[in-house]
């Protein structure tokens, strides 16, 4: 994995947060919801989710709540 691809440990611990939301809900979190999970704003959540994007690890339909997904 390249230094573009690799997932920081904040970015992991999102990544797993995500997975476990969906497991138990059947469809994914809102930022509103990672944000207060991580204990951070929505600005900082909707970053990751970015860099996530770019990485491959996620996808994500613009303009379309609870549309993150596992990649």
């Amino acid at each position: 994995m390249s230094n573009n691809t690799t997932i920081s440990k904040v970015e992991a611990e999102t990544l797993r947060f995500i997975k476990g939301f969906i497991e138990k809900n059947g469809y994914s979190p809102t930022i509103a919801e990672l944000a207060t999970a991580a204990g951070v704003n929505g600005n900082a959540v909707a970053e990751r989710v970015a860099r996530l994007l770019l990485k491959g690890a996620i996808t994500k339909t613009p303009r379309i709540a609870r549309s993150i997904r596992l990649a």
